[in-house]
């Protein structure tokens, strides 16, 4: 009797211990309120968002446009991100004007002044979105320009450079040819043959590191390339003259042709970027403003950046631009209320929680506020599903969904983990998974309702053997993918969300790595953290 009551009691303790190693919880989240700290700044993001704009002489080693009071290569760059550091702008359209280098080749010295710049890019926190340039202004204001050699030669020099510097390369613009690098009134007339821009083309193409992205003007350019599949498909678009409404200089892109909806058709996996005119415009002040000024209207434009996808939109052009006290676009942006009717009519992406705070009253949000927190993606997290008690001898299931309320997917390399953290916020364990977040759509290109796709991250996570028992939080964490940009925080990926539980906080943590005898401040996607108590079933 006293062997059958002990075997009784193993037949139960085992399947105790069954039932806890397979129960599992799920943890439920909710958009980021508009009364957050997040909600109301916008998160800072790499590689989306408003960007700023700098034009560098590389041979002179000086800010282009004002030599005298910007004497270096990085002092304009620091005064702008000052200037718009409440705007959370992670990208940087990077000019390098090689303006003094026709006729000649790209030295050891004009490669330094290069470095310097994408230096200080990587210690602001930002990514370029580069473009080559030679002629400062309209053909009959400037007195030289390239000719077809040297494009060709300052290309294949560029190229290894290139690639060096790909870590805080978002994406590349075509540029070389003509004003400001927008392919017109070239002082050669590189632009009237089309041979000859399919050439530049080609070999900007070339220059460019194969896991990067080429932009064009307009899309005739990336036509010049349809016979090529492979080099087609890495051609988007970069519109510098967004007014919404149709104009003589709009490159013929307005909706309703067949440039505007080529870029629709294609732009879901393309970055895109675009610029409003100067503001200066707005108020009829602009020297080649052949008719009366206008603003441009922010309910349209930000249809318009979710149509073509867009990742990335100046903020230095229409907004507070050269110390004028006139009233430029954004401003009258920043007091337009946000029509949410306007959203669901037009199937625009948005949380329910953006338009609340966290005590649940409806709150106003503005025009420039939803494009800056929609330019890119915006991922969400929604639900986590993991084991409540994790063992060491086998594996645990984890199961991450989340959806992109942005308007476009991720690009370039941004590998996804799950990680253990101690108590002490140690990162004891990093697994990496098959999550590719480059196919993070809003929703699935084509789809007339844009239903948002939900997203999963799944992983079996091995628990090392000599990690000891205790409470650790689980994280999700998306680095940068360059081994230069890894562990700093200001490149990785933010995932936004407050948990369902406890008074909807948003969770944020943190965290240190040990890595070639440094540590590292490492932020992760806490927003995701559950805490789970790890029992060794031996």
């Amino acid at each position: 009797m006293k062997y059958t009551k002990t075997f009784l009691l193993l037949i139960v303790l085992m399947i105790l211990s069954a039932c806890k190693i397979n129960t599992r919880q799920t943890v439920y989240y909710q958009g980021i309120y508009a009364d957050e700290p997040s909600g109301l700044e916008g998160l800072y993001n790499p590689e989306r968002g408003f960007r700023l704009e700098v034009a560098l002489d590389v041979a002179e080693g000086n800010y282009v446009w004002e030599p005298e009071r910007y004497p270096d290569i990085t002092s304009y760059l620091e005064v702008q991100s000052e200037m718009y550091a409440s705007d959370s702008v992670s990208l940087v359209q990077t000019y390098f004007y090689l303006t003094g280098l026709v006729g000649k080749e790209l030295t050891e010295n004009n490669f330094q002044v290069m470095d310097v710049f994408f230096n200080k890019l990587r210690e602001l926190g930002k990514k370029a979105v580069l473009r080559f340039a030679y002629e400062t202004d309209f053909m009959g204001r400037v007195k030289t320009g390239p000719t077809l050699e040297d494009i060709i030669r300052h290309t294949e020099q560029l190229k290894p450079f290139l690639e060096k510097n790909k870590d805080v390369i978002q994406v590349v613009q075509a540029g070389m040819i003509g004003a400001w690098g927008e392919w017109h009134s070239s002082y050669h007339g590189l632009e009237q043959l089309e041979e000859t821009k399919q050439i530049i083309l080609e070999k900007i193409l070339c220059m460019t590191p194969e896991n990067r992205m080429l932009q064009v003007r307009v899309p005739s350019y990336k036509n010049l390339l349809k016979k090529n599949e492979k080099a087609y498909n890495r051609i988007s678009f970069h519109d510098d003259f967004i007014i919404v409404n149709p104009h003589k200089w709009d490159g013929n892109m307005h909706e309703g042709t067949e440039l505007f909806n080529q870029i629709v058709r294609e732009s879901p996996y393309l970055p895109v970027d675009g610029e409003l005119p100067w503001g200066n415009w707005s108020v009829n002040k602009g020297p080649d403003n052949p008719e009366p000024g206008w603003i441009v209207d922010g309910m349209k434009t930000a249809r318009q950046l979710f149509l073509q996808h867009y990742t990335s939109l100046s903020v230095i052009h229409n907004y507070k631009e050269r110390g004028t006290m006139d009233k430029y676009s954004m401003m009258y942006w920043k007091e337009t209320p946000v029509d949410i009717a306007f959203l669901k009519e037009n199937k625009m992406p948005f949380s329910e929680a953006y338009f609340k705070k966290k005590d649940g009253s409806k709150v106003e949000r503005n025009v420039f506020d939803y494009i800056r927190d929609h330019l890119g993606y915006r991922i969400e997290l929604q639900e986590m599903t993991a084991p409540s008690f994790w063992s060491s001898t086998g594996s645990n299931s984890v199961e991450i969904s989340l959806i992109n309320q942005g308007f476009s997917t991720l690009f370039n390399e941004h590998p996804v983990y799950l990680v253990l953290i101690d108590e002490a916020d140690n990162v004891c364990y990093t697994s990496l998974t098959n999550a590719d977040v480059n196919t993070w759509q809003p929703y699935q290109p084509g789809d007339s309702q844009c239903t948002p796709l939900v997203h999963k991250v799944t992983s079996d996570l091995k628990i090392p053997a000599d990690l000891s028992k205790g409470t650790y939080r689980l994280g999700l964490w998306i680095p940068d993918g360059s081994e230069r940009l890894k562990y700093d925080n200001r490149f990785a990926t933010v995932v936004q969300t407050a948990t369902l539980a406890g008074g909807f906080q948003k969770i944020k943590s943190m965290v240190l790595i040990y890595y070639r005898k440094l540590y590292y401040e490492v932020l992760l996607y806490t927003n995701s953290l559950i805490h789970i108590v790890l029992f060794l079933w031996v």
